[in-house]
């Protein structure tokens, strides 16, 4: 105490060090709490993504083994030993003999003739009869002669397609997902009903995939009693009530969202959570709060020690030259008003080489630090963008982000173009999976490259179908010509495919023009998509076309007739539409080629 009354320069220090210290760590905590909302923000949007695209995976698996379901049931052979067994009476030979057949033609339908990798994933196969739901056939042979008359997949699936949320099996109580599609004779007389349960780990693998989750981040199925469907925690001791937290229970009530929150084991963490009404399932993703928060408490510790550092270097200089340094803490005081007003390109000039020059460059090197840490802020914000830009059309984008919460337009003059790799389902069946994945990749990717030079909007690809569209979301005139030319370029690069690879890929590609409605649906699940009869009449403009040709509708042909040359295919039967006269584009004529 004496020497601060004695020793001006001791006291300036003390009030230096008084004032300084709790400003260093007040601007610490504040750059912490700042970077830990924006932290938070990132890691929800982040998640909010990546549960999106777990969610789409999840729905195209469910549609896929409706599918195989679907065209099981189809098989004339199939339903033809259904109506041979149904005519016999129970107990008798003639019935033995025609059960037998059946099981015989339902293995060779699933296995054989449908093949055994688009069928690995369904567990037990049932047959059910139309009138009382008694099952005739199973793969399980217990469940032979139950009846399912009450059970959901039955009542409706007898009806149409139909996939029941995950219910308890009732001998076992293990988590249950069952396809059930009617099965009739050619004529359209219902005979049964075809009813398949699905590897329910199959659905637990994609959601558990770890891309983009971190050390700590995981995704994970809870069904509506509270239980994980992952086979190692479902049925937990240590969940004897069920798994619950804020997230897990709000999304069972029905509720999506996102936050900071305690997960079932009581740990901070940051999550998504939706429900996913079709399965009867919340969808969870979760990282904990210690991983996400760690570079904002990196930033914080950095700062207080950048400030502290500065303050000390400071303090020495003030209490060794309290004169010479009014000059330089001017001078930083006015770079601190510079920087405050946004100019974070401002540096203090260095005026002297000692301790005061030091507190300069010090503080010059904390900015460089800060800046740097904003600038990957703001590169980790963009990257964010680009996600959203590489999902939606950059005018939807700007759109959503201006508040709309849901996107329709019409689009009076628009061509679709959908195309479809021909005999690609038993081709996959024959290919790796990294080979058949590589395959796709480099076709679709020069669609994609074509896409884009040519201005068109690509909508989706399924499977190995893929979908572009000309005049949305920006009206353009040439809408027509544009996709013509994208559907001539397929052909070439498909024959260069085939070139490189000596392979014999074939593409039947469909395309008409008409007025659509096109915008995003929903507030999480971002897809810009196209509805109208002019996408199916395109659908079926590919799927009714000839292998390795372009079939064009009037519509579109009287849009191209004038600049390309065409084959006149006359009248064909369309599904859904009747008879319709199609056009076969060969090429430019000569005089747009010149």
């Amino acid at each position: 105490m004496r020497l601060l009354k004695k020793s001006l320069k001791a006291r300036m220090t003390a009030y230096f060090l008084l004032v300084s210290i709790p400003v260093v760590l007040a601007l610490a905590a504040v750059s912490y709490l700042l970077a830990t909302v924006t932290l938070q923000q990132m890691a929800i949007a982040r998640f909010e993504v990546i549960a999106d695209h777990k969610e789409l995976q999840i729905d195209r698996f469910i549609a896929d083994q409706a599918a195989v379901v679907e065209k099981i049931a189809g098989l004339d052979p199939l339903r033809q030993a259904v109506t041979g067994l149904l005519v016999q009476q129970r107990g008798t030979p003639e019935y033995q003999a025609a059960y037998l057949g059946l099981a015989d033609q339902l293995f060779r339908s699933t296995f054989l003739d449908y093949g055994t990798a688009a069928a690995s994933d369904l567990t037990e196969l049932q047959l059910l009869s139309h009138v009382g739901g008694q099952v005739l056939l199973s793969t399980d042979p217990e469940h032979e002669r139950a009846y399912r008359l009450s059970d959901n997949f039955f009542t409706r699936g007898r009806l149409a397609t139909y996939v029941q949320p995950v219910y308890p099996e009732d001998d076992t109580g293990a988590p249950t997902l069952t396809v059930a599609t009617p099965l009739t004779s050619s004529a359209g007389t219902p005979l049964a009903v075809l009813a398949a349960k699905i590897r329910l780990p199959v659905l637990v693998e994609i959601v558990g995939r770890r891309t983009g989750l971190g050390q700590s981040g995981e995704s994970f199925l809870v069904d509506a009693h509270y239980r994980f469907l992952s086979p190692e925690r479902f049925g937990l001791a240590a969940y004897p009530r069920g798994a619950h937290s804020q997230g897990i229970d709000a999304a069972i009530d029905g509720n999506t969202g996102a936050g900071l929150y305690s997960n079932h084991d009581q740990v901070a963490v940051i999550g998504s959570y939706r429900w996913l009404p079709e399965l009867g399932l919340a969808l969870l993703t979760e990282i904990r709060v210690s991983e996400a928060l760690a570079p904002a408490t990196r930033l914080g510790w950095m700062l207080v020690g950048i400030g502290l550092l500065a303050v000390a270097v400071l303090a020495v200089g003030i209490y060794l030259i309290a004169r010479q340094i009014t000059r330089p803490i001017r001078a930083v005081t006015e770079t601190t008003h510079k920087i405050a007003a946004g100019d974070l390109d401002h540096r203090a000039p260095v005026l002297t080489e000692d301790e005061t020059g030091i507190l300069a460059e010090n503080f010059n090197h904390m900015l460089d630090r800060l800046k740097e840490t904003l600038e990957a802020l703001t590169a980790e914000q963009e990257k964010s963008e680009q996600l959203l830009l590489n999902i939606l059309p950059a005018p939807i984008a700007q759109r959503l982000k201006m508040g709309e919460d849901s996107i329709a337009d019409s689009f009076a003059e628009v061509t679709i173009l959908f195309a479809d790799i021909v005999n690609f389902t038993p081709l996959s069946a024959n290919l790796p999976p990294a080979e058949l994945v590589s395959m796709l990749n480099e076709i679709f990717s020069e669609f994609d490259q074509l896409s884009e030079q040519l201005g068109l909007e690509k909508i989706k690809t399924i499977g190995d179908a893929y979908m572009v569209a000309a005049g949305l979301p920006q009206v353009r005139d040439d809408h027509a010509q544009r996709v013509a030319e994208m559907a001539l370029s397929i052909l070439a690069a498909i024959a260069e495919f085939n070139r490189r690879h000596q392979a014999d890929l074939s593409i039947r590609i469909g395309i008409n023009s008409g007025s659509v409605v096109a915008g995003v649906i929903g507030t999480k699940k971002f897809i810009y998509d196209v509805w109208g009869d002019a996408v199916n009449t395109a659908a079926r403009m590919e799927s009714q076309g000839l292998d390795g040709h372009i079939q064009v509708t009037e519509a579109s042909y009287a849009y191209l007739k004038d600049g390309y040359e065409f084959g006149d295919r006359g009248m064909i039967e369309v599904k859904g539409k009747g008879q319709m006269h199609t056009y076969i584009l060969m090429g430019r004529k000569p005089s747009v080629e010149d």
